[in-house]
């Protein structure tokens, strides 16, 4: 008996030398010298699409007479030319009875099964495909899926549905949710897929009692594990969707009428209500063999051209008395009273779960989780790009705390958009974390100042917080915050003026050196490093953005806010798993891209209270004063204190010194610090730190075997430094070098 074959669509037979595609006619020039494949007939589109197929019948005699999936030697075989030449041949299996085995591509039920010669994409490909090369290929194929070995162990399960083009986009934490008896889930269109005629659908859930819904009613069917095996057709009507189904054991029919079911409580209880359509949702986890545990579930949406109602009714699931509608429990055995729904039309759609936070990890190859519990302090136009980052990047759950509002002008660096002008930056964020993953409640916004310690908002935050990165751009929140009892480990980072440096400043896991401490040893390195000579350099220009004199705005090119905030953001990750204390900095060349990266050493902090007044300053400064005062023994040495007065905090921080000028004396009794090259040297510390640190009094070393005590000397001098910076109101600093010890003494002239 012959066998039955599918005869192509839109094709005619045609002569051999009309053939017009060059690779066809080197498939055939191939085929002439192929033993072992037969030309049958040559064909060419009768539509319009300028294509031509070769029917051939190729053998492989290692092809097994009785091989498990039905495979057979010769399998006619339609080999289809495209014009363009931009993908290989497509090739169709014309055997009616041809098995759905693995590596098939999707064709719709009825039509000849194509093979899926290829993993690479076409492309690649077609940069070195030969005709020799491709039959090889399909005899290979052929031989490969006859010994059940074209599917490698080690690779990915094979899912048995198809992708039609059309999707339902269900939420990250869709299984969560529907543990929530409360809420009810709907589909409803997003938009056209204007690229291929297809359409979207997005999976809301709502709770039940709370709010209307609005679209399509969903019906969610968890099935029995099915095995691995060859793709299925996509089916178009109902009743073959629950034929294919049918060979993978699952009961379409009968899964379906028990979910209707289910969704009316009573027997008693009339539906009201209809939708248009209806969508159907199967949850089928797929093993790798019989008994094998499941590996993953694949999800298919069915899009049924009637509502609930109609399509129970057709099932037997629901039944009408009087024009009413109600649930149908047949008894003593009948059956239920179906209808016609095998013709119901319906299209079947992809399942695409949106990405969970550990997703958006994985795909961003993100090194570490993050803190679980983490505050962003300041959402301009830094820290609205961090936040975007790490958003994307799943990394940390966010708190936004911010004061300040989106003006008009802030569009051009700040993640908002022109709609939410006028909202507060913090809800401008939390919107942009939420709407990235898809739910609310991802991310919370406190419209209010970080310094303000009367907040028990703000206050409760940074205390259950696991992380605190500051983008303020001032310093008042972390210096305050360096004072404060909270536990959590501290981030600085901040853009440079001229939009071509970043800085990093990481506080050490256990706190020990914080905020404050880094902060001073980030200018000490800029006045003694090269790098820093030009890093706090000016700015393009400004604008006035209101009329407040504070109310300066920047020029600065978002390219610049998102190249910096890139560098700062991974850095951030990486440094968040290791327990040390971080001082980076960058310089980016905007003519040429190139970035550079200045480490800074950072040393334990040195505390001493003095009166009223709390003095810092660091054991790497300590040891760059010793060896100063090595430098000039048995004669004593010294010079000026730099450094800031922060008298909201009652503190005095100590950046560096300065050496002593060249018309210094020095002597084993006493040193008198001279004047040359002083207001030189000490308006360069101003310049490179942008006027924040400047003059906080005077240092002195003494001799060999004495200590750090004052001397009667040392005890006038700092009465004559504090008269002179009575007229400013600030204490003033004396501090001396000894042989074992340092000591730091304060005075102030009292009003």
């Amino acid at each position: 008996m012959p066998l039955p074959y599918h005869k192509l669509a839109a094709f005619a037979p045609a002569d051999r030398a009309a053939l017009r595609l060059p690779r066809t006619i080197e498939l055939c020039q191939v085929i002439d010298r192929t033993r072992d494949i037969s030309l049958l007939q040559v064909l060419r589109s009768i539509d319009g699409s300028d294509r031509e197929a070769l029917v051939v019948d190729v053998e492989c005699d290692e092809i097994p007479n009785r091989n498990p999936v039905g495979l057979r030697s010769p399998e006619r075989l339609a080999i289809v030319v495209g014009a363009g030449g931009n993908s290989p041949p497509t090739v169709l299996a014309l055997r009616q009875d041809f098995p759905g085995v693995m590596h098939l591509n999707a064709t719709p039920t009825g039509e000849p099964r194509s093979l899926c010669l290829y993993f690479e994409p076409h492309r690649s490909v077609m940069r070195t495909w030969t005709a020799p090369k491709f039959l090889r290929r399909i005899q290979w194929w052929l031989l490969k899926t006859s010994q059940g070995a074209l599917h490698a162990a080690d690779q990915p399960l094979e899912l048995p549905l198809f992708d039609t083009g059309w999707e339902l986009v269900i939420p990250a934490d869709f299984d969560q949710l529907r543990q929530r008896a409360a809420l009810r889930f709907f589909a409803s269109f997003i938009e056209p897929a204007h690229l291929r005629g297809t359409s979207t659908l997005m999976l809301r859930a709502v709770v039940g009692g709370d709010a209307k819904l609005e679209g399509l009613g969903v019906a969610i069917i968890d099935c029995p594990p099915i095995v691995q095996g060859g793709r299925t057709d996509i089916p178009s009507t109902l009743g073959a969707a629950a034929d294919e189904l049918a060979g993978r054991g699952l009961d379409l029919p009968a899964m379906l009428r028990d979910k209707l079911w289910q969704q009316i409580h009573a027997k008693g209880e009339a539906l009201m209500g209809a939708s248009d359509r209806f969508v159907v949702i199967l949850n089928m986890p797929v093993c790798r063999e019989p008994g094998a545990p499941a590996e993953r579930t694949q999800r298919l949406a069915l899009l049924t051209a009637v509502g609930r109602l109609e399509l129970g009714l057709r099932l037997g699931a629901y039944t009408r008395v009087e024009g009413q509608v109600f649930k149908d429990t047949p008894i003593g055995g009948r059956a239920p009273a179906e209808g016609d729904w095998r013709s119901l039309l319906t299209l079947p759609a992809a399942v695409l779960e949106a990405p969970s936070r550990q997703a958006f990890r994985a795909l961003s190859a993100t090194l570490n989780d993050g803190p679980d519990a983490a505050v962003l302090v300041g959402a301009g136009a830094l820290g609205s790009e961090l936040l975007n980052l790490w958003t994307r990047a799943g990394w940390g759950s966010w708190t936004i705390i911010d004061s300040d509002h989106v003006k008009p002008h802030n569009l051009a660096r700040h993640a908002a958009f022109f709609h939410q002008v006028g909202q507060p930056k913090s809800s401008a964020c939390q919107t942009l974390v939420e709407r990235v993953h898809g739910n609310a409640g991802v991310a919370r916004a406190i419209v209010a100042d970080a310094c303000d310690r009367n907040s028990a908002e703000v206050d409760a935050a940074l205390a259950a917080a696991g992380l605190v990165v500051d983008c303020s751009t001032t310093v008042d929140f972390p210096r305050l915050t360096s004072a404060s009892a909270h536990t959590a480990r501290h981030a600085s980072v901040f853009l440079t003026p001229s939009g071509k440096g970043s800085v990093l400043l990481l506080e050490d896991r256990a706190r020990q050196r914080r905020l404050r401490t880094l902060e001073a040893q980030y200018y000490r390195a800029l006045l003694n490093h090269a790098w820093g000579q030009h890093h706090l350099d000016g700015h393009l220009g400004s604008f006035w953005s209101g009329a407040s004199c504070r109310d300066i705005s920047y020029k600065l090119p978002h390219s610049s806010v998102v190249a910096h905030a890139a560098t700062l953001a991974e850095q951030l990750i990486r440094r968040y798993v290791q327990p040390q204390a971080v001082i980076q900095a960058w310089h980016r060349d905007p003519e040429t891209g190139s970035v550079e990266v200045f480490d800074v050493p950072v040393h334990e902090p040195i505390v001493q209270l003095r009166g009223q007044l709390t003095v810092h300053l660091d054991k790497g400064l300590e040891d760059k004063l010793r060896q100063l005062r090595a430098e000039k023994l048995p004669a004593e040495n010294g010079g000026v204190l730099l450094g800031y007065h922060d008298l909201n905090l009652g503190e005095a921080v100590i950046v560096d010194v300065l050496p002593p000028p060249p018309d210094s004396r020095h002597s084993t009794g006493y040193f008198e610090r001279g004047v040359e090259g002083l207001l030189e040297s000490y308006s360069e510390v101003q310049r490179r730190t942008g006027n924040v640190v400047g003059y906080l009094g005077e240092w002195h070393s003494h001799p060999p075997g004495h200590s750090a005590r004052q001397s009667p000397d040392d005890l006038l001098q700092l009465f004559k430094l504090a008269l002179g910076m009575a007229d400013d109101g600030l204490p003033v600093i004396q501090l001396i070098v000894g042989e074992h010890e340092l000591e730091l003494y304060a005075g102030e002239v009292m009003a």
